[in-house]
């Protein structure tokens, strides 16, 4: 029968009153887990291409409008109206981080990992691929630097300029957005932009969204969505489960593949429902693949300094460019509101 114990001769005698003193071994799994998201979509699937200098250029050229009139015959020559190729350009960025780690720390014993530095190289990697993800999205102009200032590559932002529009222009235009107020997507917006692309010359096959924004794609092809019934769901009869997500839309210019990236710029808004709501950081990229390239001056890779004193150091480095090669090949919807009556 179970009794009391007159001495202490257990574990709080050996290990403590916190359990975590005296003789007994710690116990520590020898794992790390860490589930920051560093999912970087458009820098792992961009075609990567050379640069062979920093100010990287490129050509672009248009074709002369074209009427239904025939040639008169026996007319003299005349030279016809043409135009001219047109350089573009970007500046290579330099993604740098710096690490290091004492000799004492890579000399003991630790969990998770067997070299503290080889464990930083890892982590550094990831960060400036997901730095280089945000930079790509982000609202950044092309400057030239200076010998104590960094350059800065345009992003997609300053690229598209052709085929832009705010959320919620087409249909009713009962929630659209404009420089100060968020709209609210509908699929007339999403396939009206397809429209003018495809006019433009273009045949996008990727639209990047945010998460809040991929929700309210996905309620695109929930039937009485658009009439205000959230709940209604596609039910898939012979798999025998609900279906409310879209990852591929099938528009009339085409399969469009609707690709979930977090780095996306997304609206802070999260309240307003309606094109009240001033707000306008929610963004949407029509992309066609081939026409957006990785310019690499130097490839992303690890250099080692040495030892620094009683440690050791170095750093990840890369040098890269956005490369549009005709930005009338993209699309961009501005000012989509977070909110909506499906998110």
């Amino acid at each position: 029968m179970p009794g009391t114990a007159t001495s202490n001769f257990g574990v709080y005698a050996y290990g403590g009153s916190t359990l975590l003193n005296g003789v007994i071994k710690e116990d520590l799994l020898e794992q790390i887990t860490n589930i920051d998201p560093w999912e970087t979509p458009f820098v792992s699937q961009a075609p990567k291409v050379g640069a062979r200098h920093v100010y990287h250029q490129w050509l672009t050229d248009t074709l002369s409008t074209q009427t239904t009139a025939g040639a008169i015959e026996g007319s003299d020559w005349s030279l016809d109206t043409t135009t001219a190729p047109a350089r573009q350009f970007n500046v290579t960025m330099i993604l740098r981080k710096d690490i290091g780690v004492s000799e004492t720390e890579r000399a003991v014993d630790t969990a998770g990992f067997k070299d503290h530095y080889a464990y930083e190289v890892q982590k550094a990697t990831k960060e400036l691929a997901i730095k280089l993800e945000k930079i790509i999205f982000a609202a950044l102009t092309t400057a030239t630097g200076a010998s104590a200032t960094a350059r800065v590559m345009k992003g997609l932002q300053a690229f598209i300029t052709t085929n832009t529009a705010y959320a919620g222009i087409e249909g009713d235009g009962s929630s659209s957005a404009d420089a100060t107020h968020d709209g609210q997507l509908t699929v007339y917006d999403f396939n009206e932009m397809l429209n003018d692309i495809f006019t433009s010359g273009g045949n996008p096959e990727q639209v990047y969204v945010s998460p809040k924004v991929k929700r309210q794609i996905s309620a695109f092809a929930v039937a009485g969505a658009a009439a205000g019934n959230v709940f209604a769901k596609n039910i898939a009869a012979v798999e025998k489960k609900l279906v409310s997500y879209i990852d591929f839309y099938d528009s009339d210019f085409g399969l469009i593949q609707v690709v979930l990236d977090r780095w996306v710029p997304e609206s802070t808004n999260t309240v307003t429902a309606t094109a009240s709501a001033t707000a306008t950081g929610g963004q949407m990229f029509f992309l066609s693949r081939a026409i957006n390239r990785l310019a690499w001056l130097r490839p992303m890779n690890h250099q080692l300094v040495g030892r620094r004193g009683d440690s050791v150091a170095g750093y990840i480095v890369g040098e890269v460019t956005l490369e549009v090669l005709n930005e009338k090949a993209n699309g961009r919807i501005l000012s989509v509101n977070s909110k909506s009556s499906v998110t």
